[in-house]
């Protein structure tokens, strides 16, 4: 089943109460309050992560964990000469891992000692970290290793002269990879065998991100689409046309969060597909509730969509009907990531090198 969305449509889903005009405006936004920022020593940094003690940062300098409650960080170590960390931080249990094209390292999350490391044979992609397992993509290959010793634990091999740079997802033990190749590999986590392997390149030249719900995977594509695809046996259940290339998607509570450069935010069921709303972000004209762009990753937070643009506002909407609760001015020129720490506040790394922690929404 196929199930678009395009302009013409506009009224039709309107009348149906599936678009929404902002129910707060810009001109009732306000400016979230700064509550600490740390100096990281990079130029340029990658989003952050974090778990119940720390914010993990990294970029291309220097890695490190900061206590939000604390003035300095509370380890950081200097990156070899050419390293540089392009991907967010990986947090499990006790280890943190920084990765970026050139190679990746494990270090304790507590002290920042390095646990172990290890270069790229080729070009490194972004690690999943399940069950005690790292699995990446370096070139063509899709590796599974000992996250505690780096042990190699198997590899798949797709097609040579590829590159595996998005991130595989996990469902039960079954692990989905999506590497350059424009196929689509569902391994054993525990052995590498091939489960089955789905040639989509017709459909979707390669996929970008990967997500699970429930048995379904729920994949952006580099043309246009998103898929809903069965973890069982590859079957096609759904795509959703989202007029433009997508950025990327959130999924939570059964719903696929995503923005198209239409000019949308679409709320796409992971179950059946359908629209449950949308809401506009821009008509690109010159009207002053106009939303930037959007580069951030959405990120779903108790019942509210996060979505930063780049004009450093913060648009907050209720996932359950897609209306506006907030527009939220970041006190700082952030680059393209917002980390929630609940209760705790929001963290924004900013094009000036630092980590600032603000108020909450």
């Amino acid at each position: 089943m196929q199930i678009g969305c395009e302009r013409r449509t506009f009224l039709a889903m309107a009348a149906a109460g599936l678009v929404f005009s902002p129910a707060v405006t810009r001109s009732q936004s306000r400016t979230l309050t700064e509550r600490r920022r740390w100096s990281t020593g990079n130029a340029i940094l990658s989003p952050p992560a974090s778990d119940v003690a720390n914010i993990y940062f990294c970029g291309d300098r220097t890695a490190g964990a900061i206590d939000p409650s604390k003035a300095a960080p509370v380890w950081k170590i200097d990156l070899a000469e050419g390293l540089a960390f392009q991907f967010r931080p990986r947090v499990a249990g006790r280890y943190v891992v920084f990765s970026g094209q050139r190679g990746f390292a494990v270090h304790d999350a507590a002290t920042g000692a390095v646990v172990w490391q290890r270069p790229a044979h080729i070009q490194c992609g972004v690690p999943l970290l399940a069950n005690d397992q790292i699995i990446l993509g370096d070139g063509h290959e899709i590796i599974a290793l000992a996250l505690g010793t780096g042990e190699e634990q198997w590899h798949h091999a797709g097609v040579p002269d590829t590159l595996t740079n998005y991130a595989p997802v996990q469902s039960g033990s079954t692990v989905l990879a999506a590497p350059g190749d424009g196929r689509l590999y569902a391994l054993d986590a525990a052995t590498g065998r091939l489960l089955w392997q789905k040639d989509g390149r017709e459909d979707w030249q390669y996929l970008r991100q990967l997500r699970v719900h429930d048995g379904i995977l729920v994949a952006g594509s580099y043309k246009e689409k998103l898929f809903g695809i069965s973890v069982a046996d590859g079957r096609e259940l759904w795509q959703f046309n989202a007029g433009n290339f997508i950025n990327s998607q959130a999924v939570a509570d059964g719903v696929a969060f995503l923005w198209s450069p239409t000019g949308f935010i679409y709320a796409v069921d992971a179950v059946s597909g359908a629209v449950r709303w949308r809401h506009e972000t821009t008509d690109y004209g010159d009207r002053a509730g106009n939303w930037g762009p959007l580069m951030a990753e959405l990120v779903v937070e108790s019942g509210k969509l996060l979505a930063l643009d780049m004009f450093d506002v913060l648009h907050v909407l209720d996932t359950v009907d897609g209306k506006a609760l907030a527009h939220l001015k970041v006190p700082a020129k952030v680059r393209h990531a917002v980390l929630s720490l609940g209760t705790a506040g929001l963290v924004f790394p900013t094009h000036s090198g630092e980590i600032v922690v603000t108020s909450g929404i």
